[in-house]
């Protein structure tokens, strides 16, 4: 069975790897899919945030302070967990 992606999840799966990073958590609600929990990380080379909608998307977006350029920015529908998979894995990949 597949982790359902959330916040409890990104505590216990991404959190441990953000090292040195500043960590801000945010709430929205009535947004486009439903409400938002959005996590916000920033370190002194790169930022970015991963959202949660409440109808299951998954937003994920990250941000080079030095070359100011937009590493990741995708809106994943909540039904492609390969895609899911791949990104996260992507994310991790360029934090670490």
């Amino acid at each position: 069975m597949e982790d359902i992606k959330d916040i409890n999840w990104f505590k216990k799966t991404i959190l441990p790897k953000l090292n040195n990073f500043e960590i801000k958590y945010k709430f929205f609600e009535n947004g486009d899919f439903g409400s938002l929990n959005q996590v916000e990380f920033n370190s002194t080379e790169i930022g970015g945030n991963i959202d949660f909608w409440e109808l299951g998307w998954l937003g994920i977006f990250l941000w080079d302070f030095k070359t100011e350029k937009e590493l990741i920015n995708v809106l994943i529908e909540p039904n492609d967990l390969k895609k899911i998979e791949k990104e996260i894995k992507v994310l991790l990949n360029m934090i670490n």
